[in-house]
């Protein structure tokens, strides 16, 4: 935070460990191509949350999104995981076909999660909007576990 990280798409994972507000995160990064989804569970062995981060300027993946979130969240290894989605790039305008997170919400189907802990978060990874928010509601419910 407070700085811009030159970023690309991540090919296989990256894992990292990340302290907020007391509480720390093993955090993996997986890719998300095509050729990689088959390996995903391979890392659900002890999850207790899922930060899945959308582009809500790339309105055209969002069906794809859908299908693999629907099938992450039938998985038994999360089924007692939390849920959070971050609306990303919310700093863009509208004009450019960004979405709201209630749009988002309403593509992916989150309110049929009616089994599940999620909350949507609009964002800006690069101004950081929201994802301090985020984060607070994840550890506020991983406290009160």
């Amino acid at each position: 935070m407070g700085s811009v990280v030159a970023s690309a798409p991540t090919v296989g994972s990256n894992h990292e460990i990340y302290e907020y507000k007391g509480v720390r995160f093993g955090l993996i990064d997986i890719g998300g191509q095509t050729s990689l989804r088959s390996s995903w569970s391979q890392y659900f062995a002890g999850t207790e949350a899922v930060i899945l981060v959308i582009d809500s300027s790339d309105s055209a993946r969002l069906g794809m999104v859908k299908q693999e979130l629907m099938k992450l969240v039938a998985d038994e290894q999360l089924k007692t995981s939390l849920l959070l989605v971050l609306a990303n790039k919310q700093d863009l305008p509208v004009s450019q076909g960004r979405l709201t997170p209630a749009q988002v919400s309403e593509a992916l189907g989150l309110t049929d999660l009616r089994e599940r802990e999620w909350q949507i978060m609009g964002c800006s990874a690069l101004t950081g909007l929201g994802l301090f928010e985020g984060m607070d509601w994840l550890v506020g419910k991983l406290e009160s576990r």
